[in-house]
C-alpha cells in the first residue's frame, strides 16, 4: 500500500522523502523509520496529498514540528504528511492571520514586533499553530482558543474546505472540536486587539522564559507535558513527586529530575520505555489518587 501511495507522488510535484528517521520529526527524539514522509509546500498541495492518502486507502497522519508526538519504534504503518512549511504570516486588522504550519516561537514574535499584545505565552511553547489549535495549547494561565476568531479547516470526510468560528470549536482544557472530527487545520485568524509597547511584549518573554529554565528540564528531548492537569486542578507534576516517582527510569526515558511532569529522553530511549512510564504512572496515580490521568502526549503507532 505505501508502495502505491509512493507511485502516485512520483506523478506530481509535491515533495516526499522515503525512509525516514522518525527521531529527527519529533523533539522526543524517538521513533523508527516512516516508510514515506509528504512534505507539502502550500495549502494546496497539502489538501492534494490528503486526497491521494485517502484516495489509495493508505493510513496517513498530519503534523507539523512534531512537539507532542511519540513516534513508535521499528516501522510506521502511517504516511505521514508534514505540514511544518505552510508558515506563512501577515497582520489582518484585528490581528493575525496564520498558516497551520507557522511555530508558535515565530509567531508571537511577529505579534510582538507590531506591538500586538496577547502571544507572550506562546512564545516557550515548542510547537506549531495547527497542533495548538486542536490542543488548545496554553501555559501560565492562558490558551490559544481565546484569541482565535476562526480556523480554516479541511473537512477530511467531505473533502471541503469550511471556515469554523471559535465558539463553533467549543474550546476547552486542551480540548476542541478539531480532536473530535476529521478536521486538518490549514489557517486561522487570531484577534489580537490589545496593544503594548514591543518592549513590554519582549520584556514579559523574557520573564516567562526565565521562569521555564528554572522549572523545565529544557536541555534534554522531551515531549512536553506528559498529562492533563485533572478535574482538581492540581498540577501532574506535582502529583507524580508526591507519589515518590520523581527520577523513576526506564530503559532510557525517565520522570524528569527537575520537573515531574515531564518524561525525558536520557539518549537512545524507545518508545516502548516512555510507554511503560507512563502505564506506571497511571496505575499508581490511579491506586493511590483515585483517578486515572489523561495522557496529552499522542503516540503514532
Amino acid at each position: 500500500m505505501i508502495g502505491a501511495v509512493r507511485d502516485v507522488f512520483k506523478q506530481t510535484t509535491i515533495p516526499y522523502r522515503t525512509d525516514v528517521d522518525t527521531r529527527t520529526l519529533s523533539t522526543f527524539r524517538i521513533g523508527g523509520v516512516c516508510p514515506l514522509v509528504i512534505e507539502p509546500q502550500c495549502e494546496n498541495e497539502l489538501i492534494e496529498a490528503i486526497r491521494i492518502c485517502r484516495l489509495v486507502g493508505v493510513r496517513f497522519a498530519v503534523i507539523g514540528r512534531g512537539s507532542n508526538l511519540l513516534f513508535a519504534d521499528g516501522e510506521l504503518k502511517h504516511v505521514l504528511i508534514r505540514a511544518a512549511a505552510l508558515d506563512a504570516l501577515r497582520p489582518t486588522q484585528v490581528g493575525i492571520s496564520a498558516q497551520a504550519g507557522c511555530s508558535l516561537a515565530r509567531l508571537a514574535h511577529f505579534a510582538a514586533d507590531r506591538e500586538l499584545s496577547g502571544l507572550a505565552f506562546a512564545a516557550g511553547i515548542p510547537g506549531t499553530l495547527g497542533g495548538a489549535l486542536v490542543m488548545n495549547a496554553g501555559a501560565y494561565g492562558k490558551e490559544i482558543g481565546t484569541l482565535v476568531q476562526s480556523v480554516t479547516v479541511l473537512d477530511i470526510c467531505q473533502a471541503r474546505v469550511t471556515v469554523l468560528s471559535r465558539e463553533e470549536l467549543c474550546f476547552s482544557y486542551r480540548s476542541s472540536l478539531l480532536q473530535a472530527r476529521d478536521l486538518t487545520v490549514l489557517s486561522a485568524e487570531l484577534a489580537l486587539p490589545v496593544r503594548a509597547s514591543r518592549a513590554a511584549i519582549l520584556a514579559e518573554m523574557a520573564e516567562l522564559a526565565k521562569r521555564r529554565r528554572e522549572s523545565q528540564p529544557l536541555q534534554q528531548p522531551s515531549a512536553g507535558s506528559v498529562f492533563r492537569r485533572p478535574a482538581s486542578g492540581e498540577p501532574m507534576g506535582k502529583v507524580i513527586e508526591e507519589l515518590g516517582l520523581k527520577g523513576l527510569r526506564c530503559g532510557n526515558a525517565a520522570v524528569s529530575d527537575k520537573h515531574a511532569g515531564f518524561i525525558v529522553n536520557l539518549g537512545g530511549a524507545t518508545a516502548a520505555d516512555v510507554l511503560t512510564l507512563i502505564e506506571h504512572i497511571r496505575k499508581n496515580v490511579e491506586r493511590e489518587r483515585g483517578f486515572l490521568p489523561i495522557p496529552e502526549i499522542r503516540y503514532v503507532p
